[in-house]
């Protein structure tokens, strides 16, 4: 998140273009540096409950912090809400509901690393973010709009201000220009905000990809690739989910680093998309078709899954400069992810059970969201263990 003074100092000013700059160094990693994580076997914390006061129990968690002193904050987008829990688990406040003043939402995500308070929350369907002290109490709200930021996605911070992002793309052509079922990616460009302007850091990156759907409309494509980026306090790293491969630009847009990895193979195979079709089939909104699902949903769905999965699906700064960087989800039944440093070099690889989502981490422990035997959601704290054997 920009800090109080820099949102304050955006204005719409003129562009700055960072030059491009070839790679000046390549890192590559055929495994992992040291033993491969798995989580505990019981959590240190968990929250969450089928009943009871409204506060424990959580509708749709739209993302979850950790903080220095082990207390989590939680977002809820059914409620419009952040609530703040200690490192016991215990309930301390809530803050929010829905609304469009100071304090209100419409939605929902954190924001980590982020100067200039304790808490700091992108509304993404009014371009907003207001920042929280520990007490739940609102320090200060601005929208992004006004100063020329409209992220596609969430940003994401820097710990001395930057606020990274990546607009919605000005060559957005006609889905009419288009047949349908044809798949494409948006070229987008990655900024960032500061001070009075926002620089582009790289443009004609590909982007978002997409599936024309009618004569009128698209969509995100499914099992699709992205950009995908965070923010360091040496730049940003970013890729476009297409191999194992992240770049690492500086602030003036030089790339200094290109991290290459292994991961799990990115060819789709019948068990994977027999997996998929279960899950659908199973899961809430898509259960509510009965018959129909199996005659009319899954056919359609079937047909544009593409033949190769996305690298990753996101990436998750610590403090230090590290990386995670979480592998697509539907590659295999549990998550993994995986650790590089600093330089790009891969230090770690974590394999969490099926059904766990990463919210947040750090070097030695995870946040996860996860679903109880009465499909209730709960988030989680574990530590880290060193896989035996």
């Amino acid at each position: 998140m920009i800090s109080t003074l820099a949102i304050a100092a955006l204005a719409v000013a003129p562009i700055g273009v960072a030059a491009p700059i070839g790679a000046q160094e390549a890192v590559e990693s055929a495994a992992p540096r040291a033993p491969d994580l798995t989580i505990a076997g019981e959590p240190l914390v968990r929250i969450g409950a089928l009943d009871g006061p409204l506060e424990y129990i959580f509708g749709d968690v739209a993302g979850a912090v950790r903080l220095d002193d082990g207390s989590i904050v939680v977002v809820d987008e059914q409620s419009h809400n952040v609530r703040r829990y200690d490192a016991d688990g215990q309930h301390l406040w809530t803050s929010g509901r829905e609304g469009d003043g100071p304090g209100e939402y419409r939605g929902l995500r954190l924001l980590r690393n982020c100067p200039g308070a304790a808490i700091t929350v992108f509304d993404w369907v009014q371009d907003r973010i207001t920042q929280l002290d520990l007490d739940g109490n609102v320090v200060d709200t601005r929208a992004l709009h006004a100063s020329g930021v409209r992220p596609y996605g969430e940003p994401a911070c820097s710990a001395d201000g930057h606020l990274v992002f990546t607009p919605w793309p000005e060559d957005r052509r006609s889905v009419l220009e288009r047949t349908v079922g044809e798949q494409w990616r948006w070229r987008m460009s990655l900024r960032y905000a500061l001070g009075d302007g926002v620089t582009v850091l790289r443009s004609g990156i590909p982007g978002a990809e997409r599936t024309r759907v009618s004569a009128t409309s698209s969509r995100p494509s499914y099992w699709g690739r992205d950009v995908i980026y965070a923010a360091v306090d040496t730049g940003v790293w970013f890729g476009t989910a297409d191999n194992y491969e992240v770049e690492h630009l500086d602030w003036t847009g030089r790339v200094t680093r290109t991290a290459r990895w292994a991961g799990p193979d990115l060819a789709v195979t019948d068990e994977q998309v027999q997996r998929y079709r279960e899950y659908l089939s199973a899961h809430d909104y898509y259960a509510d078709y009965g018959d129909r699902f199996e005659r009319e949903v899954w056919p359609e769905r079937r047909a544009y899954l593409p033949e190769r999965f996305p690298a990753y699906e996101s990436i998750l700064a610590l403090p230090d400069g590290r990386v995670w960087i979480r592998t697509y989800r539907w590659q295999a039944p549990g998550e993994e992810l995986h650790l590089l440093d600093r330089d790009g070099a891969w230090q770690r690889r974590l394999t969490m059970p099926g059904g766990s989502v990463l919210l947040d981490a750090g070097s030695d422990w995870v946040l996860i969201l996860q679903r109880d035997a009465f499909d209730i959601p709960t988030v989680a704290v574990y530590e880290l263990v060193e896989v035996v054997g």
